[in-house]
Order: structure tokens, then sequence, then C-alpha cells
């Protein structure tokens, strides 16, 4: 978390509204306080450093965004679902109103008393307002999502983190299942650490931000399975950006990683490469099939831009994904055009595969479903 003190909290922007960088803190009622919104009870909190803060209905729990502009004198709500004017607090009393942006305009009181002073500036961090919201986390089940006719997956989340169940005709997916579930990290420590961050963020921003981790099928068939897991970390911007790739020969039921069927050794599923998290399907190309790839795809090395140079170079990063129709090498995007990808046809990699990578191939090309 030490990137996240850099003064206008970049790397928060893609999470959060944007926080004035200097503003007066006279007029922020800090503290946590209980009360209505309306005819609903609430719990809100106010954080002066960055005049910020958030709010949840105590029958959902769920911390909504309030952040102050320099335009005017509002709380915005985040996504501008509503404003709030509040009085000057009066004592151990707040008192405002709340009225939406869009549709027809409705007003609605506000009316709270404070119930605990003790987090000052940083009151949104405290027992008080955080301790109501870190509920001992459940294995969350999403709805059924469909991959493809017979075949349907959903999401499971715990404490952040997000893994997969699968459903379809292949026997072996139920032991792939448990794998996936092992996913978890459910220790005392980790959960710990995913409210601990939480908690970072309540204190100086007001929300409890998180890091935003996915998983799904990306590739599947009645012998192959492609998962990619991703992940950007809160608060990091683009460095805390990282993803991995697993695949499972679905006859056996074994994790496989397709970069062995051309003679490179499998690769950690924790190696860094440029800030990133690689896994099986991703990583560096053997010498042979750089070249083979380079002449496929008619890319001369000696004639890149100097800006390119690294993307051309041996040891440069790829992902190895199976599409429907070949095998799929990537560079990471990063913007400014370098990125090489070429797909090739399974039909024509047989000059660069293995003994075992052509038993793959072969078996790929002949189910094709």
């Amino acid at each position: 978390m030490k990137n996240f003190h850099a003064r206008c909290l970049a790397g928060l922007l893609p999470l959060l509204p944007l926080l004035p960088c200097a503003a007066a803190t006279a007029d922020v009622p800090k503290g946590v306080w209980e009360g209505t919104l309306g005819t609903k009870a609430i719990v809100a909190c106010f954080n002066a450093e960055f005049r910020s803060g958030s709010y949840f209905y105590k029958q959902y729990r769920k911390a909504i965004p309030l952040s102050r502009t320099e335009k005017d004198s509002f709380w915005h709500e985040a996504g501008d679902t509503g404003l709030w004017s509040l009085d000057p607090a009066k004592g151990n009393t707040l008192t405002g109103t709340w009225k939406n942006v869009k549709g027809t305009p409705v007003t609605l009181p506000i009316k709270l008393d404070l119930a605990d002073a003790t987090g000052g500036d940083r009151a949104c961090g405290s027992d008080g307002y955080a301790g109501q919201l870190e509920a001992p986390p459940k294995i969350e089940v999403g709805k059924k999502e469909e991959y493809a006719p017979g075949r349907s997956f959903r999401r499971l989340r715990f404490a952040g983190q997000e893994t997969v169940e699968l459903s379809g005709p292949e026997p072996t997916l139920a032991a792939i299942n448990r794998e996936l579930r092992r996913d978890f990290d459910t220790s005392k420590d980790a959960v710990k650490a995913y409210f601990d961050k939480r908690r970072e963020f309540l204190d100086r921003v007001g929300v409890p931000a998180e890091d935003e981790n996915t998983a799904e099928p990306e590739y599947w068939t009645s012998q192959w399975l492609s998962i990619r897991n991703y992940t950007w970390a809160a608060g990091m911007g683009r460095n805390g950006i990282s993803w991995f790739y697993r695949t499972w020969d679905l006859q056996t039921g074994k994790q496989v990683d397709p970069w062995s069927w051309f003679g490179l050794r499998s690769l950690s599923k924790s190696r860094p490469t440029e800030g990133r998290i690689s896994g099986t399907g991703g990583g560096s190309m053997p010498p042979k099939l750089r070249r083979f790839l380079f002449r496929y795809a008619g890319i001369d090395a000696s004639k890149a831009e100097d800006n390119c140079q690294s993307n051309h170079e041996e040891g440069a990063y790829y992902d190895l994904t199976l599409e429907a129709e070949g095998m799929r090498f990537a560079q990471p995007a990063r913007g400014n055009g370098c990125e090489i990808e070429v797909e090739v046809p399974y039909a024509d990699l047989d000059p660069v595969l293995t003994p075992a990578g052509k038993a793959a191939v072969r078996r790929i090309v002949e189910s094709g479903k």
C-alpha cells in the first residue's frame, strides 16, 4: 500500500470519484453519524483529510461513496445518484437534505446524531464505521452464466477473491471444481488482510475499496479447458494489473501447460514479469518458436522502430491461448502500437511442436467442440 500515498490518489481514479487535492476541512462534519435519510436508517462517516466519506443503509450495509468537488457545496454520491446538502452541525446533531439529480425531483430529510468521534480526521476507518461493514465473509455464489449450449459456470467469491464453478458434460469437471475451490485462501490471515485493505481506503477516502479479481473460462471444449484469472490491485493503477491462464486436459482432469507442447518447461504461476503475475499461458518464447512465428507473420525484427525494439527481442513476454481455429501468441497491450500478436492455425503448428504437442493438437482438431 505504499504507493497509495501519492498526493492526488491517481491510482484510485478507476474506482472512486475525483477528490480535490487540497481543500478546506472546516465544513466537514467529521465522525461517525447514525440516523435517517427519509425514513431509512443509515450510518454515515466523514473524513477531513480529503473531504471524503460514505454511508450505508443498515438494511443493506453496502457503502455508498460521498465526495466533495470545488464547484459546489454538495456532498456528491458516486455517479451523482444523489446530492447531500448539510447544515452546520449543532452540537451532536447534523441535519440536511438529500435530492436526486435525474428524473422527477425528490427531496428527503437527513437527520443524524454523532455516534463515534474517536476516529478524528479519518473516521471512516474506525471501528465505529468500518467495524459495521465487516461481517465474517462467506462464499457468495453468482448467477449461472452460459458459456456454450450445455456448458455453464457460476462465479464464486470469498473475501474479495473469485473463482468459478463449472457445469457441463465432462466427467472430470467435478474434480476440477474441487481444485478451483481450493483457489480460495480462507485463512484468518487472508481475511484480516482483506479487511485491512478495505480499512486502508476507508481511512483515507471513505470507501472500502478492494482488489478487482475475476475468473472465467476462455476456452472450453470436450477435450480442453482454459481459465483466465485477472487482478487489478486497488489504488495501484496500471502497475497493479496482473493475470494468468490455466489449462486442463478434460480427459484426465489434470492441469497442462501448452508452452510445454513447444519444448518449454512449465512456468511458475507466481513468476513476475514487468510488474505482472504470469502463469501457465504466459512467458518468453523458445528461440525456435520465435523464429517460426516471425517468419509466419512476416515480421523482420531488424526493421522494428526504435521504440518497439524490446517487443522484437528474445525474452519478450507473450501470452499463449487456445482459440477456436489456432493458437494465439500475444504481447500485453501497452497502447503504443508495438505489441506483436500472431495467431497460427492448428494445422500449421506441426513444425514446432513436440511429439506430445502434436498429439494434443490432433485432439483439439479432431474434437472441434
